[in-house]
């Protein structure tokens, strides 16, 4: 860690000419005991408002016992960053960077709050007058703007998921964010979210760092803080439940789960209880999957086959391929193949892709043809026989019986939502 405030000093001072290139983002500087040192800001009332928040308190209890950086939210959906600046051991100074807001914050939403506020009449037009000049940034970029303080306080390279958020890790979302939106990049995040789920990654904590730096949230326009909250959660859960099934987990088990979620969701009282539970769903999807997919009876080389089969449905996939990947002879590979499993490798390819199969065929609209493509049949005659042949009736007649899986009918229209969705929460996961 640095220790020479000199060095630091300048460092920051660098940092804060990068922070104005930006955005017209505010800085505070408090020392040890939270009283401020100095600011940009000359709007002075910003710090009143932080001070007697319980984020301050939040700030100050969490300065005792770690150096972890630390994103903070306010009811307003406000939300401040801090660093924290230690001197021989003991901590020196705390910087923070903030408030900004991290959506278009309604006006009404501001005024019910200030109403129910201990803030006095006098001073509630001036907080509202304050308010409407705090800058709009996504939680994606605040992050990315902590990371980058923690660096030049300690020199130390950190993730997202180094970063500590108020109320147990879960702060606010980035509910409505407009800012810097790229469609193709969340979509890409997105693809990379569900995909941890659908293959079971015991790894995920590492991969979502790099993940939340893309997300800018879900774009819901109406609604208070918590319901868009428990909106943006139920879709989430929606999709990862479906990414579960495609992984290999029983469609029973996962609606099974989904709804049981969905139901905490609906029942939470805060935004944080709401994030806390699409955590815990999130790695719950994760460890089931991750279970059904191992099996304990199988090599390592043979499972590792398995795993990649299973993940490249829509490839053409040989044994020459395999083996070479495990850096087994072909006939070895088939013959030790056999031997752990009972099938051929090709006819594992097929079954599983005949599974793929007859979940998307009870769990989504696609086609028949967009199926067989999909899983790379070559032709639908050749994918609706290979079909019969392990199911014992046609891709149509499957449909017809299994398109109308049990599930919670108050839900069941949410789970029609494009998938083409993702949200802020993640970023808050990967803490």
């Amino acid at each position: 860690m640095l220790s020479d405030p000199t060095d630091i000093d300048r460092r920051l001072e660098f940092f804060s000419e990068l922070l104005s290139c930006q955005n017209h983002f505010y800085r505070w500087v408090y020392d040890s005991d939270g009283f401020l040192q100095q600011t940009n800001c000359k709007d002075l009332a910003l710090n009143k408002l932080f001070v007697k928040s319980s984020s301050f308190q939040y700030l100050l209890e969490h300065s005792r016992e770690s150096s972890a950086p630390l994103l903070l939210s306010s009811s307003l959906n406000l939300s401040w960053c801090a660093a924290f600046e230690h001197l021989d051991g003991k901590l020196h100074r705390i910087h923070v960077i903030g408030p900004v807001f991290t959506s278009e914050p309604p006006l009404s939403e501001i005024s019910n709050v200030l109403k129910s506020s201990r803030i006095t009449d006098h001073w509630k037009p001036k907080f509202i007058a304050i308010l409407q000049r705090v800058p709009v940034t996504s939680t994606s970029s605040l992050l990315q703007q902590l990371l980058m303080l923690h660096y030049c306080i300690t020199n130390e390279k950190l993730l997202v998921s180094d970063i500590v958020f108020q109320h147990n890790k879960a702060p606010l979302s980035n509910e409505g964010s407009t800012v810097g939106r790229d469609r193709m990049n969340v979509y890409r995040a997105e693809q990379a979210m569900l995909r941890m789920v659908r293959e079971g990654d015991s790894q995920y904590e590492e991969a979502l760092g790099a993940v939340a730096m893309v997300s800018t949230g879900a774009h819901i326009m109406e609604g208070s803080a918590l319901s868009k909250a428990k909106v943006s959660q139920i879709i989430f859960i929606t999709l990862c439940s479906r990414a579960a099934i495609e992984g290999g987990l029983s469609p029973e088990v996962a609606y099974s789960r989904s709804d049981a979620y969905i139901q905490d969701v609906l029942d939470c009282k805060t935004v944080s209880e709401a994030a806390s539970i699409g955590h815990t769903m999130y790695q719950d999807f994760i460890q089931l999957v991750h279970k059904c997919r191992t099996n304990p009876n199988l090599s390592k080389s043979v499972q590792s086959c398995c795993d990649y089969i299973e993940n490249h449905l829509s490839e053409k996939i040989t044994l020459s391929f395999l083996a070479k990947r495990v850096g087994y002879a072909d006939y070895y590979l088939s013959r030790r193949f056999k031997d752990e499993t009972g099938v051929s490798i090709n006819t594992y390819i097929k079954i599983a892709k005949i599974e793929r199969a007859k979940m998307l065929l009870s769990t989504t609209q696609k086609s028949i043809q967009e199926i067989s493509d999909g899983l790379n049949f070559g032709t639908r005659s050749f994918f609706s026989e290979a079909f019969k042949s392990i199911v014992g009736m046609t891709p149509a007649a499957y449909r017809q019986k299994y398109q109308h899986l049990k599930t919670n009918p108050a839900v069941a229209s949410i789970r029609c939502r494009s998938r083409f969705i993702f949200y802020d929460f993640l970023i808050f996961w990967s803490a």
